[in-house]
């Protein structure tokens, strides 16, 4: 057995990653099981409603993006989480009216709202 993981198992630590930031906002998170989907997750929270595909290397999936967008059900808006991106890759999202974040920058906002929470002592 091999030492590194593979590029599948790398993925799915990524959207488990993902779903815990939703879900210390607390966000209803369902993990996509349809193949179909072009997405990993939905995030719902009152009115708003997130599908979200979690892309490490976004450069890798921009075709594939181009389709997902066409496929979104109409009430949702679509989140690209990846590792980093640069101004082609934000001037692309923008382009297909999708909101492009990286994951580091997501897990901040959620320690901070952890950290709001133990201030405020809601938890």
């Amino acid at each position: 057995m091999s030492k590194t993981k593979s590029r599948k198992q790398l993925v799915e630590e990524f959207v488990n990653s993902c779903t815990l930031v939703f879900k210390s906002f607390e966000y209803d998170v369902v993990i996509s099981k349809n193949k179909s989907n072009l997405w990993h997750f939905t995030a719902t929270k009152n009115d708003k409603k997130y599908v979200v595909y979690c892309a490490p290397e976004i450069k890798k999936v921009k075709g594939l993006l181009k389709v997902a967008v066409n496929k979104i059900p109409k009430e949702h808006k679509l989140v690209v989480i990846c590792n980093d991106f640069d101004e082609a890759d934000d001037q692309f999202s923008q382009g297909l009216d999708f909101k492009l974040v990286t994951l580091s920058k997501i897990k901040k906002f959620g320690e901070d709202l952890l950290e709001a929470k133990v201030r405020e002592g809601s938890i």
